[in-house]
């Protein structure tokens, strides 16, 4: 990635718009964003839903936690499965787009 630059611009500009929309879901729907529990940090996260290949379908979560300030800033990525089960920590997630249908074992 270093020795293309234009590489690296498209897959940047491709996670921010990803981030972008994942912002929207949750204003359109709060139940977009799934709490999530660490319990090795005692805390509690936010996994939010990106698209990076497919629009219909997200690919990976991103892991967001509240600081003091009052915003929201990304600690990680996820993978589906990993995602899942972070959640379940707390309770079945009610969510459209994190569920068992997506091709993650229970």
């Amino acid at each position: 990635m270093q020795a293309d630059p234009r590489l690296k611009r498209r897959l940047i500009n491709r996670l921010d718009d990803a981030i972008e929309v994942a912002q929207k879901r949750v204003e359109w729907n709060f139940k977009t964003a799934v709490p999530a529990f660490y319990p090795t940090k005692n805390t509690m996260s936010l996994l939010l839903p990106l698209d990076l290949t497919d629009n219909e379908r997200p690919d990976v979560a991103l892991v967001v936690e509240l600081v003091e300030s009052g915003a929201y800033i990304g600690q990680t990525i996820l993978t589906m499965e990993m995602a899942y089960n972070n959640a379940r920590l707390i309770s079945r997630p009610d969510s459209d787009w994190l569920n068992t249908t997506l091709g993650v074992e229970v």
